[in-house]
Order: structure tokens, then C-alpha cells, then sequence
């Protein structure tokens, strides 16, 4: 055992022989509680245990006067916490960012404290990896102690990279001469930077350079980092948190807000966990008149495999947008810049490989946008206040495949908005492949399906059915069941399918006929699947 071991046993003793000797020594004057003692008796039982208070008091004070001085070596630097190890000294991993002047209230200036004490946390020695080249940093802490932070340049994790560390516990705010161009905390490495060809953090958000496939040499530089329990102000001088190339990263319980270009962006990573947290370029509950100026993304995910949960946007351009395949957004509440001005609750911009789940969520305004969607499933989600769903054809495509909306709720003011609708002013969608739009509710709004049943009586020959009003695609039926109810004929009319024309169904009968017509129509594919042969 180390000289700080020895310290702490020697420390418990004393303690220990103090509180033992000192109950053992005092007793109560009187145990028959209807005795009631002279007044001596009961000024010297008081003045003991005083005595005992005042000693235990004094304990309490040298232990944390000791813990304070172990605290400031170990983090003067990291150096002499790594040779500590060596010669067997025990100390906290735990970094509290005013041991290296860091201002708490947020009067002063704290970027330098607050990155010497990140960049002494990454300085941890560790003889184990993680991902192969990213130090397992076996959970070092940085702790903001429940402070704000004034910070005038992005606090940049350190380009050696690293894993299994914690930082938590404060407010980071962006002051007056903050880059407008940059992020509060940057999790991107040296050679993630030279991978990209020297790209500016400004640049990532420009999807026009940015190739979404992996690249063949992709190596993460971060693994394992948790920034939980923090309120990031970027004072509306750019954005909150950057993730770049890293991996299995958790960011929950954060406060983002005031930023104008992204509350969090995340490109190039994978199984990034954003969940428990709050997004807004403004603060307000709602119906804000500076809405209509908002311009800020609020997660903006430029990757594949992540997961948003539980997040509630409550002001700001865009809720979450997505350019990266294989992600899940669940529970998502967004009611930031309403539709009408031109906001988006969910924004897939990625034509033709969307490949994303949206479940379980409030699109409170705001609805969801989908860049010609493949393989996107919208269901069980609660879309109010004339909120919809906008399938939109684009530049690169102009076709959609194997979409789901299904089970979900709409709810609006009996203004007649479609819950789900069709932008083709890029170009019509040529291609329409497996796409289900069923089994949704609507009140105050105009149901629309791919699926659509009818029925239609009379008496005639032809029997007519015009369905283009609950219909998503014009002109667009692929399939056909449809029979010809006639309940008092004696005779039995042959009758058959004339034309699907315009969302149009007409089948028409051998003689005339008082019966009812009821068809089942669909639009969910433009692939049919031919089973069998047709012979003489």
C-alpha cells in the first residue's frame, strides 16, 4: 500500500478511535427518564458532547483539506498521475475542470482551462484498446461541477483520439466573438481531417462533396464517449456538438440551444445514441413570432446505423435530417417551425437509399419530408395540427420503393390538407415499387391511400366508380377486385372489368341490371408478378 493508502487507513482509525472513545466515555445522566437532572449535571453532559461535535467536525474539515490537495496534484499534470500509478498511488480519475482555472460562473473566459483538462483526461496512460488504435481511457471523467462555461473557440477533443471516458455536468456557452462557423465541442481527429482532403467543419454540411458510402480506408478515431446532463448555448454563433468518424457514441440529457447551423451534427460515424434531450434555436413553448426567422438544424446526421429517441424540438428550421442509411428515429416530439412558414419536423434527404424507420413519434406542425424514399417505415406516429407526410421527387431520382405508412394518426382543423401528399415538380414519379399508404386515421384532414375500397348501386349496364379522391397516385390503379351484387334477378348477367382510367373503375354487365358494385383497388406497385398461363 502507497503512502496515500497508508494515509486514508491511518485516517479511518483515528476517526473510528475518536467516535468510539468518545460514545463509550458519555452517557446519559439519568436512564429513568421521570428523573429529571440538576442543572451541573446536564451543562457537563452538553459540554461533552460539544466536545465530541466540534472534534468530528474538525475530522470532517482535515479529510477534505487532504482530498482537495490530492485533487490539485493529481491534476496538475498528467504526467504525475501516470507515474502516481507506478508507484502505487491511488487517486480519483475523476478531472474537475476549476482545478485548471476553469470560471464556474461564467464571467471569465474558460476556454483554455476548460481543453487542458479535456486534453489531460485523453493523457490518461492505458495499456488496453478498444476499436484497434483508439486507448481505452477505462472511464476517466471529466466533470463540469454543475458550472457555466464562457468559451470563445470550439473545445476540440485531442487528435490522438480515444475511448471510454465521460464528460458531464455543466453549461458550455458561446461568447460574443465565438467562430459563427464552427461547433461548442468537436469530437474530429487529425486524420479524419486529412482522410477528407483538409475539409473545413463548414464543409461537412455540404452534401454536394460528401460521398455517404464508407470509405475503404475508414478508420474511427473516438469509441465510447459519453457527454450526458449538459446545457450547450451556442449564443447564435453556429452550431452545439460536431461527431466526426467516431463510433458508439451516447449524447443524452442535453439542453441544446441558440444555434444557427446544427444543434448536433454527426457525419461519418456509426451507433450514435442521441436520446433524452431538448433542441431549440429558440427558447420557447411554442407559437414563438421568431419562428418564422428560424434557420438551425437541430440533429443533423450525415451517417448510417444511429438512433435518435425521446428528443423533444421545440423551435428551429429543420427537427432531425437525415443523409445516411439504416438510422432509427423513435419518440420524437417536434414542433418547431410550422409547415406553413417552411419548416420540416423530419427531413430524409437522401434519394434512393433512405432505408429509415420513423416510429412512435408527435409531429406537432411540422410534418415529414422524404426525398425520393426507398425503404422508409412511418408508422404508429401522431401527426397534429394539419401535419403531413410529403413525398418529394428530386434532382438524382424520381421513383418510390418500398415505403410503409401505415397506423398512424392524423389530426387537423377541417382545412382539407391531405395526410400524405406529392411534390413532382422535379419530375413525376416514373416508378412506384411496393409502397403501402393504409390503415391511417384522419379527423379534420383528407385521408389518402394506396388502398381503396368503394361500392356503387343502380340499375344499368355500366357501373361506375370515381375513387381519385382517396386515391395518393393519379392514375395509378394496378390492381382490381370488384364483384356485382344483384339480389332479385333471376337472371345471371355476365358483367367484366372495361377500364381503371384516371383512378376510374368501370365494369360493365351483359344486360341491364338493378344491382351493387363494390371494388377493391391498388396502387402499391407498378411490378406485377405474373402466377400461371393463359392457353386456348
Amino acid at each position: 500500500m502507497g503512502p496515500g493508502g497508508c494515509f486514508l487507513l491511518n485516517l479511518m482509525l483515528v476517526f473510528s478511535t475518536a467516535v468510539t472513545t468518545s460514545a463509550s466515555s458519555w452517557r446519559s445522566p439519568y436512564t429513568n427518564f421521570d428523573q429529571q437532572p440538576d442543572w451541573k449535571t446536564q451543562q457537563h453532559a452538553n459540554s461533552e458532547f460539544n466536545q465530541v461535535h466540534r472534534s468530528r467536525q474538525n475530522l470532517i474539515r482535515q479529510t477534505s483539506l487532504r482530498w482537495q490537495q490530492t485533487r490539485l496534484s493529481a491534476a496538475s499534470s498528467s504526467r504525475f498521475r501516470y507515474q502516481g500509478l507506478e508507484a502505487g498511488f491511488y487517486y480519483s480519475r475523476v478531472f474537475y475542470v476549476t482545478d485548471n482555472g476553469a470560471d464556474p460562473s461564467g464571467q471569465k473566459d474558460s476556454t483554455e482551462a476548460l481543453q487542458k483538462t479535456i486534453t489531460e483526461a485523453f493523457a490518461v496512460g492505458s495499456a488496453h484498446d478498444l476499436d484497434p488504435g483508439i486507448p481505452d481511457l477505462g472511464g476517466v471523467e471529466v466533470h463540469l461541477e454543475g458550472g457555466e462555461y464562457l468559451i470563445s473557440a470550439p473545445l476540440q477533443f485531442p487528435a490522438t483520439g480515444g475511448g471510454n471516458i465521460v464528460i458531464h455536468g455543466g453549461t458550455l456557452r458561446a461568447n460574443e466573438t465565438f467562430p459563427t462557423d464552427r461547433y461548442l465541442l468537436e469530437m474530429w481527429s487529425a486524420a479524419g481531417i486529412q482522410r477528407r482532403s483538409n475539409r473545413t467543419v463548414a464543409s461537412l454540411r455540404d452534401r454536394s462533396h460528401h460521398s455517404l458510402n464508407c470509405l475503404k480506408d475508414y478508420i474511427a478515431s473516438y469509441e465510447d464517449i459519453t457527454i450526458r446532463d449538459m446545457m450547450f448555448d451556442a449564443n447564435f454563433r453556429g452550431g452545439g456538438l460536431l461527431i466526426v468518424d467516431s463510433i458508439r457514441i451516447n449524447v443524452e440529457n442535453m439542453y441544446m440551444s441558440h444555434y444557427t447551423t446544427d444543434g448536433i451534427l454527426v457525419e461519418g460515424s456509426h451507433e450514435i445514441y442521441i436520446q433524452n434531450s431538448y433542441f431549440g434555436q429558440f427558447i420557447t413553448t411554442g407559437a414563438s413570432p421568431l419562428e418564422k426567422d428560424s434557420s438551425g438544424v437541430a440533429i443533423n446526421i450525415i451517417s448510417n446505423d444511429n438512433v435518435v429517441s425521446n428528443v423533444v424540438i421545440f423551435s428551429g428550421a429543420v427537427g432531425v435530417q437525415v443523409s445516411g442509411q439504416g438510422n432509427l428515429l423513435t419518440g420524437i416530439h417536434a414542433y418547431n417551425k410550422p409547415t406553413d412558414l417552411g419548416g420540416i419536423g423530419i427531413f430524409l434527404q437522401l434519394p434512393g437509399y433512405s432505408q429509415t424507420r420513423i416510429l412512435n413519434s408527435y409531429l406537432d406542425g411540422t410534418g415529414i419530408v422524404a426525398d425520393d424514399p426507398a425503404q422508409v417505415d412511418i408508422s404508429h406516429n401522431f401527426f397534429n395540427g394539419d401535419a403531413y407526410v410529403l413525398l418529394r421527387s428530386s434532382k438524382v431520382d424520381h421513383s418510390i420503393e418500398q415505403v410503409t405508412i401505415m397506423n398512424n394518426m392524423f389530426a387537423g382543423s377541417w382545412r382539407g390538407t391531405p395526410i400524405v401528399q406529392l411534390d413532382q415538380k422535379m419530375g413525376s414519379f416514373a416508378f412506384v415499387d411496393r409502397t403501402i399508404v393504409d390503415q391511417n386515421t384522419a379527423y379534420g384532414m383528407k385521408l389518402k391511400a394506396t388502398v381503396a375500397r368503394a361500392t356503387v348501386s343502380g340499375y344499368g349496364r355500366k357501373f361506375s366508380t370515381d375513387i381519385s379522391d382517396r386515391l395518393l397516385f393519379p392514375n395509378r390503379i394496378q390492381n382490381v377486385q370488384y364483384s356485382l351484387f344483384v339480389p332479385t334477378s333471376n337472371s345471371y348477367p355476365r358483367y367484366a372489368l372495361r377500364s381503371v382510367q384516371d383512378n376510374r373503375v368501370l365494369v360493365e354487365a351483359d344486360c341491364k341490371v338493378s344491382g351493387t358494385l363494390t371494388v377493391v383497388v391498388d396502387q402499391s406497385s407498378d411490378i406485377l408478378y405474373t402466377v400461371g398461363s393463359v392457353s386456348a
